[in-house]
């Protein structure tokens, strides 16, 4: 199909555009990459401006995950958080969306405005903080899991899927006996498998970025996600000395230790987020035309 000089000038520019960003995007992420593989002197004669490196070193990858580094720990606490709250919040999200999808529910508009209230008017900070305080939830081992694990905007998305699948196929396996429980099981969810991606997607990135919750609730730095070691490590002009708890080594200079810390913790979403991206394309399409 031939396009027109209109068509071929949008084509052009949006081409154009598209390039510009990934480039600014990219170069960032490269640079960081390329400083955490660079020796310190390298870095001090060219004056930090290094986009290929010419010489390489593992040195601050060797340093941060050393025997005995704070690293590992923080890693195995924020897969533990990030997979046990992405299935706990998947499971309150589809059971509440399950529910607010059927039109015969007894209260539904009552309970969908309170959900939506939610959306607009938060408790806020303090408050918060004083209720996790008097539940007993400081500095536990759960706290992270549990105030993050659902989110009304993430219920909306797939309640609008929900009401797209057609309502034959549950009246069908009613008359066969089926449960609600069992329609959920075998005839939703198998359906709902885009959405359900796309819903776990964003909250596997709010549980993996997390450190501000982390930074209010917990104290003991045995329980502290890998998200507030890195934003440690990068905010502080030297390593702080609770982080590491090899003895005897000395540290190598402090901004070889942040960039690599940033590859270290950024690696799995960005090993992650291709396997998932279509689903995630196809959830949102879903979500954004139904909404």
């Amino acid at each position: 199909m031939k396009l027109t000089r209109g068509e071929t000038a949008f084509v052009t520019v949006n081409y154009t555009v598209l390039t510009a960003l990934t480039v600014l995007i990219v170069i960032p992420f490269w640079y960081v990459i390329t400083i955490s593989v660079t020796p310190y002197h390298l870095f001090s004669e060219k004056n930090g401006f290094i986009l290929f490196p010419t010489s390489f070193s593992l040195q601050y990858y060797e340093y941060l995950l050393q025997k005995g580094s704070l690293i590992y720990t923080a890693y195995g606490t924020t897969i533990r958080n990030t997979a046990a709250g992405v299935l706990l919040a998947l499971f309150l999200t589809t059971t509440a969306a399950y529910a607010l999808a059927e039109k015969k529910l007894p209260g539904r508009r009552i309970i969908l405005l309170y959900f939506l209230f939610t959306m607009l008017f938060k408790g806020g900070m303090i408050p918060t903080y004083i209720t996790i305080k008097q539940l007993g939830l400081l500095n536990t081992g759960y706290v992270l899991i549990l105030v993050m694990a659902y989110s009304a905007f993430n219920m909306i998305i797939m309640k609008s899927f929900f009401e797209g699948i057609p309502e034959s196929l549950k009246e069908s396996a009613s008359i066969d006996g089926a449960s609600e429980l069992r329609m959920l099981w075998q005839i939703v969810l198998p359906l709902s498998m885009p959405v359900i991606a796309t819903i776990g997607l964003l909250y596997l990135v709010v549980y993996w970025n997390d450190f501000f919750n982390a930074m209010l609730y917990v104290t003991d730095w045995h329980k502290a996600p890998v998200q507030l070691v890195l934003r440690t490590i990068v905010a502080s002009s030297s390593l702080p000395p609770e982080l590491l708890e090899a003895a005897g080594s000395t540290p190598p200079p402090t901004i070889g230790i942040q960039m690599a810390a940033i590859v270290i913790v950024a690696l799995p979403m960005l090993i992650i987020y291709p396997f998932v991206q279509k689903y995630f394309e196809q959830g949102m399409l879903v979500g954004s035309v139904k909404g």
